[in-house]
């Protein structure tokens, strides 16, 4: 079993590095989707079927996903093709160029649908993972996965310093990005570091003091994370932070304490722990003393940008090519069609910057009820996990999954987190924290206790 763990934090290191952007060309992307072949590989040839059990939903949900996706792809006779919405103005532009009109895929770029079905792989892959690990281990995934985000924020800073390293060639220059490409993109993940720090310092020990030590420190990691959210430049990720701040207090607040006799009792509040908060509030207002404080201004000033603006566009595009959609992938293509020739910059759109309308726009109907079903599970998991006081570490961690899926599909509304590897299977991982089984607070503390870190 120790192997099987190094594997698979092995396997989420590389996809942590290699894993920060979303585009079709970036050379990374095929390391990542070979890791994600081996894992799953790894992780088939010792599962049993008990372990398929515990993980059989979210993979057929992204089966699902993928076989919607795949549909895309099958070729057309011309006339079918040519009668799908939205497809008459591309039928004409053949006709015109003198290009006979065979048989083709229903999306208008089959290139890019292929690659959104193979960005399917690494989420998979992170749920045969931790079924390959077991329940009682995910917990000892939080402190790697603190570390990773502790290395982006470190990497940050030298980013804001010295304007280097930067990973990509296409990325926010000047800007803390750490090991991803858009800046949002790490803010979403230094916002999702609020949750894990307060899920770290809330498991149990045998020791007190190493229970106080570990809260000083998730507060002190915590209070430094603020001024690194204002100097990101990302407004919705400053907003995410205070979301997933205040969550993480609930988190904390919400576990049942036990005294040194083993009696369950109350979470005491003690004022020396706002030493840290002192001390971080301390360091955001010299952020902005310094106007280090990008967010900030960014997120208080009147222009909403071209995304705003282009929100009739999206829902034109919507509208032309429901019900079946344009294509995964295809939104950069099909959007210069619509793009008016005022708003034609040297600056383009390659997502539409709100994951909700493109999908419509890409997908159609079926991606929408998908999202539908997945959205009626969370809820339904949200409300068995948080309506009882935490008697598990199991259920610690469902609530921190819980808050680490609110703060991705938030970042999606106005952004494209889960187009990014790294960040679809933290969202792959978070959804498995959340499964039933141990994660509420209805069971007993027997025979639920994990290993901790």
């Amino acid at each position: 079993m120790r192997i099987n763990f190094f594997i698979v934090c092995v396997f989420f290191g590389a996809v942590a590095i290699f894993g920060g952007a979303s585009r079709a060309d970036v050379m990374s992307l095929p390391l990542v989707r070979l890791a994600s072949v081996v894992m799953i590989a790894i992780a088939l040839m010792q599962i049993d079927r008990q372990q398929w059990r515990m993980i059989h939903l979210p993979v057929i949900f992204l089966l699902a996903v993928a076989a919607i996706i795949a549909v895309q792809l099958i070729p057309l006779p011309p006339q079918l093709w040519a009668s799908l919405p939205g497809r008459g103005v591309y039928m004409d532009a053949l006709g015109v160029a003198g290009i006979d009109g065979g048989w083709r895929a229903m999306s208008l770029t089959p290139d890019l649908t292929l690659n959104a079905l193979l960005a399917l792989l690494p989420p998979i892959a992170a749920i045969f993972a931790l079924c390959l690990i077991g329940r009682a281990f995910w917990a000892m995934l939080i402190p790697p996965l603190l570390i990773v985000i502790g290395a982006n924020a470190l990497l940050g800073v030298m980013q804001i310093a010295s304007n280097t390293p930067y990973f990509y060639s296409i990325t926010n220059d000047e800007a803390a990005v750490g090991f991803f490409s858009n800046r949002n993109h790490y803010a979403v993940l230094l916002a999702i570091g609020f949750p894990c720090l307060a899920c770290w310092a809330a498991q149990p020990q045998a020791d007190p003091a190493l229970q106080r030590t570990r809260l000083w420190l998730a507060l002190c990691a915590g209070a430094a994370l603020f001024p690194l959210l204002l100097t990101a430049g990302s407004r919705a990720g400053l907003i995410l932070g205070g979301i997933g701040a205040i969550s993480a207090f609930g988190i904390r607040m919400g576990r049942r304490s036990r005294d040194g006799h083993g009696r369950a009792g109350r979470f005491r509040f003690q004022p020396v722990t706002l030493i840290p908060v002192a001390v971080g509030a301390i360091a955001v207002l010299a952020t902005i003393a310094l106007a280090r404080d990008e967010a900030l201004n960014r997120l208080l000033g009147s222009d909403t940008g071209q995304r705003g603006e282009n929100l009739s566009i999206y829902f034109a595009m919507a509208k032309d090519f429901l019900p079946f959609g344009s294509g995964f992938g295809s939104f950069d293509s099909v959007f210069r069609a619509y793009e008016p020739l005022s708003a034609v910059t040297a600056q383009y759109l390659n997502q539409a910057h709100n994951d909700l309308l493109q999908i419509v726009i890409e997908g159609g109907v079926l991606p929408v009820l998908l999202l539908a079903v997945f959205l009626v599970w969370y809820l339904v998991r949200n409300w068995a996990l948080w309506r009882h006081k935490v008697r598990s570490p199991a259920a610690l961690l469902g609530r921190t999954g819980a808050v680490v899926v609110a703060l991705i599909l938030l970042s999606s509304l106005v952004d494209y987190p889960l187009r990014t590897p790294w960040l679809a299977v933290l969202m792959a991982a978070a959804c498995c924290w959340m499964l039933p089984g141990g994660s509420t607070g209805e069971e007993k503390d027997k025979g639920l206790a994990a290993p901790t870190a």
